[in-house]
């Protein structure tokens, strides 16, 4: 299993593109479902599935907020919080859904409502208490509970409350719950709560749900909080409980239908992924991203051009691609001084790229593809690509060509060209 260890030292990436997150039952048609079914985490896991998770609709991190006019105060405020386990949490970025009285981002708000209702059909009754608090809310709460500024003190109220810009609520993702009437410290006692954790917790898991501080995980911050939960998704689940192996590499690929493209682009050396075990699949693929990835397809070929962009520094990862596709006219950049490497790209540049990489060849046939302007700059490369086998479209004759492209997609176009293109 792969541990928290491994996760540690990543840094939570905190603006992605979402993906398929959302936890269905399990079904011979569902192999993400079965993965998460499957899987059998750790209590340190379970931290690390929320903690490394890539979610949608978060702001990076940024400096620590301000909790008393004090900030002398608030710096050892932050170091007490920070040896608890605490750690500084991103925050909502858009806008939030309003359930069962308490605002959540949208995913975690529709599986909500699905845990819940999966709750009432076996019997058991459960409702939020708490769902996204912003920073001055979290402040409120803690300054509320403040009696005295001593380390014993705050350190005591650390058990209670987590110190403003370190709640996990800050996210949208993470809620307290009870069951019926009881109150929220009683939770752990009720039958909501034992059904919500029978077998390494599989009917909070089938809806993307975890526990926020499993019994027997390190210290988190608080004291043991068995009320509340994080919602993260199938897929950072089957992440949280990955190994890789030299078959299978990536934990998110298993809903893609590329997976095999995928694996291919990892053992050929063009990517390693996003971070130690996920490829990213519906991610987009930025301008220098693109180029790093033709370039090491083409086996790293040098080249002493001049590179004209002043955003394609010497010694980053893509100066060397941009070079390259500089002097083979694959590319002229964005203007006469920019290339825009972290421009996402969309599909028609990338196979333009692609085209002139293999010295544009020259195609006769008709295009296959409503969407694509007969006197655009991508109508001879989307044909070669199109006759090439590179390519089948996003649908019956559309190619969706000014649509960003996407992680698998590039590996499907990489793959498809290495099999069709003789040399």
């Amino acid at each position: 299993m792969l541990t928290n260890q491994l996760f540690r030292g990543r840094a939570l990436l905190a603006i992605v593109v979402a993906f398929a997150l959302t936890a269905a039952p399990a079904s011979a048609a569902d192999p993400l479902g079965d993965a998460v079914a499957a899987t059998r985490h750790t209590p340190d896991e379970l931290v690390a599935s929320f903690d490394f998770a890539r979610l949608p609709g978060l702001l990076p991190v940024g400096d620590p907020p301000p909790i008393t006019a004090d900030p002398v105060l608030d710096a050892r405020i932050r170091d007490l919080a920070e040896a608890r386990g605490y750690r500084q949490r991103p925050e909502a970025s858009g806008p939030l859904v309003r359930t069962d009285g308490y605002l959540l981002q949208a995913g975690a708000s529709a599986a909500w409502e699905e845990l819940q209702a999966a709750a009432a059909a076996a019997g058991h009754s459960i409702s939020l208490t708490s769902g996204y608090r912003d920073v001055g809310h979290q402040t409120r709460i803690f300054l509320g509970l403040m009696t005295d500024t001593t380390d014993a003190a705050i350190d005591e109220l650390l058990k209670l409350s987590a110190a403003p810009g370190y709640s996990k609520h800050h996210t949208g993702y993470a809620i307290d719950v009870r069951s019926g009437s009881s109150v929220l410290h009683d939770f752990a006692t009720t039958d909501a709560y034992a059904w919500l954790a029978a077998n390494d917790w599989a009917n909070a898991k089938t809806f993307g749900w975890l526990p926020s501080y499993p019994a027997g995980a390190p210290p988190g911050g608080p004291e043991p909080e068995p009320w509340e939960f994080v919602w993260v998704g199938a897929q950072n689940i089957v992440c949280g409980d990955f190994t890789p192996t030299p078959g299978r590499r990536f934990c998110d690929t298993l809903n893609t239908g590329l997976a095999s493209d995928i694996e291919w682009l990892a053992a050929e050396g063009i990517t390693t992924g996003c971070d130690a075990v996920r490829f990213c699949t519906n991610e987009t693929v930025t301008r220098g991203q693109a180029a790093t990835f033709l370039w090491r397809l083409f086996n790293k070929p040098p080249s002493n051009s001049i590179v004209p962009f002043d955003d394609v520094p010497p010694g980053s990862f893509y100066f060397e691609p941009v070079r390259w596709m500089t002097g083979r006219a694959i590319t002229t950049g964005t203007s006469t001084t920019t290339f825009s490497p972290d421009t996402p790209l969309t599909r028609a540049e990338f196979v333009t790229f692609l085209w002139r990489a293999v010295g544009r060849p020259a195609m006769t046939t008709p295009l296959k593809f409503d969407d694509v302007e007969p006197d655009g700059f991508a109508i001879h490369a989307i044909k070669w690509a199109t006759e090439s086998g590179i390519t089948k479209g996003t649908a019956a004759r559309m190619f969706s060509p000014d649509d960003t492209a996407t992680r698998a997609q590039i590996a499907a176009f990489l793959h498809r060209f290495k099999m069709s293109v003789p040399g």
